[in-house]
């Protein structure tokens, strides 16, 4: 009897050892998951702070322009032509247009890709200077029929860092 009672005190030790155990590291767990800080941002507001953005706006009318000039002179002078001469002026048109459009288009990519460069740095720096684990984009844009909307992605909780980040890319601009 006496070595039964022996195991079966050993066995609520342990036990009771593991149960503690436990409770201590989920303990710890916990603590690790509420000290990591989110933090969100709009997006959109930050990219369109970006100088690049009004550039890269005034890019794409100046494409949009040149186009319709174009296209205007090409319905002029087509106007009573044949489709053979038709189709010809039209050839010439488009070799005509297609390095102009090009050099608009690589040009608003470059404004794009360092507009990008500089917000991804804006971004990475607040989160490492606050110490943020994880920081998101507040809305994603979703296709709704033939138009693409804006919703929140965070409903609740979270630091709203759009300002930080809005400042330090002007630093990084500035910097330039």
């Amino acid at each position: 009897m006496a070595f039964h009672e022996k195991a079966r005190t050993m066995s609520k030790g342990r036990i009771l050892l593991s149960l503690a155990l436990i409770i201590l590291l989920v303990s710890i767990f916990s603590i690790g998951v509420l000290a990591q800080k989110i933090g969100y941002i709009n997006l959109t507001q930050v990219i369109a702070s970006h100088p690049n953005s009004e550039k890269i706006i005034e890019l794409e009318k100046e494409l949009m322009t040149e186009l319709q000039t174009r296209q205007a002179k090409l319905n002029q002078e087509g106007k009573g032509l044949e489709e053979l001469e038709l189709k010809k002026l039209e050839e010439e048109f488009n070799k005509e247009w297609d390095p102009v459009k090009q050099k608009i288009i690589a040009q608003r990519q470059a404004l794009q890709a360092e507009r990008n460069s500089d917000v991804l740095k804006a971004i990475s720096v607040v989160g490492e200077e606050k110490q943020y684990q994880l920081i998101i984009n507040r809305e994603v844009p979703v296709f709704t029929g033939s138009e693409i909307n804006e919703y929140p992605v965070v409903l609740y909780g979270g630091d709203n860092l759009t300002q930080d980040v809005i400042a330090v890319l002007g630093k990084i601009i500035s910097g330039k």
